[in-house]
């Protein structure tokens, strides 16, 4: 089944169809177009969520907890799977806009040269069939002229008045356009054979020629939107797996948020080592008291209430620790830290003790190259002065 044998009569026809075919080609490579512009949109958004959500400085110490390393964690995820779908936009365009343009731009082309070598093969066909048209009406009016000659001379051969010379007259114009009718006849039979002969190659051979190459074209259209389409799948599919990994990563950012871990930090980090107060103790009054009491009630319970309030003050200097973490809590306090609580202050401590035994570490470990250094020195002369060496370590340890 092809175009050229089923489709014979239908030239306008594929010619618009043709037309109509790369027109949606060119809108599916619109539409491909259109997605890569979205994934980068997309991926674009994306890197700007994952930025905009990134910890500040000074939101470092909050992300010590595990749900915070798991929101850290996640937008990285998030950021790796944003380039995944640049990956795609870009393989996208490269691998199928590009390549469809230049197929659409190539069909057109074929096309307009297929077209234009029907309507060439058209022209050739109504051509004969033109001159065809002319030799039969030659052959009509030659055909009309020489019976209008035969009645002429039946008439004149009827009519004994003419002369000799005038009946052989109209004899010889009978002879004449007989003569011109079987000529006219002859041209009109040759140019219907050959108007036959272009019309039976018109449709049997040139015409199905043409349509036969529209027909491949229009298949070649069809396969290659197909193969742009498995492509685009295709490329969808190759980021998968790490689309997947980021995925993954999500899922295993998550699953590492412990909240007894995290409940158990807040301890770590805000518990002061203070006790909890002791109880109020009753007082009782003195004898003096009792007797000003006596005599001046008001004055008494103004001492009284002195004392208490004296009492609440000075638990108000243990009790205002909890009051005010961002004070008590300072990284900026004293050297000594002695302006943080108990607990707070034993882990400042823990950790300057490390950081003193990890500088005396690195000066014990420079002290030692050196200490080698002098003695290959003093083995080889030759190599250097030992006493720059110990030079050096006089000065830089100050000994």
């Amino acid at each position: 089944m092809n175009w050229g044998t089923e489709l014979w009569d239908q030239y306008d026809n594929l010619a618009a169809h043709t037309h109509k075919g790369i027109e949606f080609l060119d809108k599916y490579g619109n539409f491909v177009k259109d997605r890569c512009a979205i994934e980068l949109e997309y991926a674009g958004k994306l890197r700007r969520l994952v930025k905009s959500y990134q910890p500040k400085r000074k939101e470092e110490d909050e992300y010590q907890y595990s749900a915070c390393k798991a929101f850290r964690q996640l937008l990285q995820e998030l950021g790796d799977f944003a380039g995944q779908r640049e990956v795609v936009a870009e393989n996208l365009q490269s691998n199928v806009v590009r390549e469809l343009h230049l197929l659409a731009k190539e069909l057109r082309e074929e096309r307009k040269q297929h077209l234009n070598e029907g309507a060439k093969q058209v022209a050739v066909l109504n051509s004969a069939i033109g001159a065809l048209e002319r030799a039969r009406r030659a052959y009509e009016r030659a055909a009309r002229e020489s019976e209008r000659a035969i009645e002429t001379f039946d008439k004149a051969d009827a009519d004994l008045s003419l002369s000799r010379a005038e009946l052989e007259k109209q004899k010889a114009n009978v002879k004449a356009r007989g003569q011109a009718c079987e000529e006219a006849k002859q041209e009109y039979t040759e140019q219907l054979r050959k108007t036959n002969e272009a019309q039976r190659q018109h449709y049997e051979q040139r015409l199905p020629h043409v349509f036969k190459q529209l027909q491949d074209l229009d298949e070649k259209r069809i396969k290659n939107i197909k193969n742009f389409m498995l492509s685009s799948v295709d490329v969808e599919r190759k980021v998968f797996p790490i689309i997947m990994q980021c995925l993954d990563g999500m899922e295993t950012a998550a699953n590492s948020i412990n909240e007894k871990e995290d409940t158990q930090l807040v301890i770590e980090r805000y518990k002061s080592g203070f006790v909890p107060p002791e109880e109020f103790r009753f007082e009782a009054a003195s004898g003096r008291d009792s007797q000003e009491h006596a005599h001046a009630p008001a004055h008494h319970l103004t001492a009284a209430r002195g004392t208490v309030s004296q009492r609440v003050k000075k638990r108000g200097g243990l009790l205002s620790i909890f009051t005010s973490n961002k004070n008590n809590m300072s990284m900026d306090g004293k050297e000594d830290y002695s302006d943080l609580p108990p607990n707070q202050k034993k882990k400042k401590l823990q950790a300057k003790v490390l950081e003193l035994n990890k500088q005396v570490a690195q000066e014990q470990a420079a002290m030692e190259g050196l200490m080698k250094m002098k003695g290959v020195y003093e083995t080889n002369p030759t190599l250097g002065d030992p006493m720059t060496v110990e030079g050096l370590m006089l000065s830089h340890f100050n000994f």
